[in-house]
């Protein structure tokens, strides 16, 4: 009878070696990779998308690729109404979103979108990566969406298809606004009649006359080419209300304590980003409606604008956590 051919000792070694990784959990094959959908309004090359696909390669790069991003510049998954519904349903993974359509679903999101509350730049970027952020990703994460970091938005103001130059100009204008109670509430103030639309229906709505006006920050009016139908542009920088990068809590819930901390140093270094692309963009943007003859009406005085918000400031920051915010960033040096 032949004998069992005996096995090589280092073949045997390596055997016995495998098993004990199997049966240690050492031995399995790596996390297959997540793919992730992410949804921004604004075009590839905007400043939100630049900060974005940052982000994006900075967590492909860290995670070994077990954790793929892919941005959907554009809106091409819905406008934002339908976004937020989205990445609270978990269709979508992450996105980039302006707060005012959150001011119904979050409480806090109501304080940093106040007309007037921000000094300037440096004053806002201070709250919302301080007490105002704190605040704001609490309520974010009770309606499914974790804040990982703040983008900057810039002041908005308004362009109308005839001259502003005082809140007796807009009245009986058609201004759109978002979708929030806050902002009709805001325009009414004004004297002027609020129209809440989605943003892509604004460049149409102007041309045809549905609307007047609308409001919003530099880079947004001249990329959108807003300023060929509304010509006018009045820097009443009654707004300044950032942004949020952020992920669907349904996602969040699945990852790891280690994936986390990568998303979140991610993010903040893709906010670093952002800010100093739309500083560099804010100039430009100004510039090409410049040239492209838009006029621009300087509003060096905003008391006459600020002292009508009286009554906006009266409804949404008398909740006593809400005030009490308020006073904490106007506190601030």
């Amino acid at each position: 009878m032949t004998e069992p051919r005996k096995r090589p000792r280092r073949a045997l070694f390596a055997a016995v070696a495998a098993a004990a990784l199997g049966v240690l959990g050492l031995g399995v094959a790596p996390a297959a990779a997540q793919e992730w959908r992410g949804w921004n309004i604004h075009a590839a090359d905007y400043p939100n998308g630049i900060g974005m696909d940052a982000f994006a390669r900075m967590v492909a790069e860290r995670t070994n690729n077990r954790i793929r991003m892919r941005t959907f510049h554009s809106a091409q998954l819905g406008q934002q109404d339908e976004a937020i519904q989205q990445m609270r349903l978990g269709t979508i993974d992450f996105a980039n979103f302006n707060l005012s359509p959150f001011n119904n679903l979050a409480p806090s999101t109501n304080v940093v979108t106040l007309p007037f509350l921000f000094r300037n730049v440096a004053h806002m970027q201070a709250a919302i990566d301080g007490p105002a952020g704190e605040a704001i990703a609490r309520d974010l994460e009770g309606i499914g969406i974790i804040a990982l970091s703040w983008y900057d938005a810039g002041a908005r103001s308004l362009y109308t298809t005839r001259p502003v130059r005082t809140p007796a100009d807009l009245r009986g204008m058609k201004i759109r606004v978002q979708t929030s109670d806050l902002w009709i509430d805001l325009m009414r103030a004004l004297g002027a009649n609020p129209t809440p639309l989605p943003f892509g229906e604004v460049f149409t709505s102007l041309q045809s006359g549905v609307i007047d006006g609308a409001e919003n920050n530099w880079p947004s009016y001249e990329s959108t080419r807003h300023f060929e139908v509304a010509r006018y542009y009045s820097t009443t920088e009654h707004s300044n209300v950032p942004e949020v990068l952020a992920v669907s809590r349904q996602r969040w819930q699945r990852l790891s304590e280690a994936d986390r901390a990568i998303l979140r140093d991610a993010a903040r270094e893709s906010a670093v980003i952002q800010r100093r692309s739309w500083a560099e963009r804010e100039t430009v943007s100004r510039q090409r409606v410049v040239a492209a003859g838009v006029t621009v009406i300087e509003i060096t005085d905003r008391t006459p604008w600020s002292s009508l918000m009286e009554p906006v400031y009266a409804k949404y920051a008398a909740d006593a956590r809400l005030a009490a915010l308020v006073a904490q960033i106007r506190a601030m040096p």
